[in-house]
């Protein structure tokens, strides 16, 4: 395992440490499931963004509009299970 020293700005901090008391976690339990929780919002993103990529591809060799509606309307809930397996 690794270890990080973090510096945070007072607001921030304050805003944290609100938090961590109304949850009632240890701080290195809330900023470990705050970096997962970004880490899987970063994936989708970079997700959503390869489809979009990948439908303009699409449209480029296959005029199939079918095709290219499915792709575009492609549900990221199907995409996120991906991530959490």
């Amino acid at each position: 395992m690794k270890s990080i020293l973090l510096k945070l700005d007072d607001k921030l901090f304050s805003e944290t440490e609100e938090l961590i008391k109304a949850e009632n976690i240890s701080r290195l339990s809330y900023i470990k499931r705050a970096i997962d929780q970004y880490n899987k919002w970063q994936k989708k993103k970079m997700l959503e963004a390869q489809m979009a990529r990948e439908v303009e591809l699409l449209k480029q060799v296959n005029p199939d509009r079918d095709l290219i509606r499915d792709f575009e309307t492609a549900s990221l809930t199907d995409l996120q299970k991906h991530l959490d397996e």
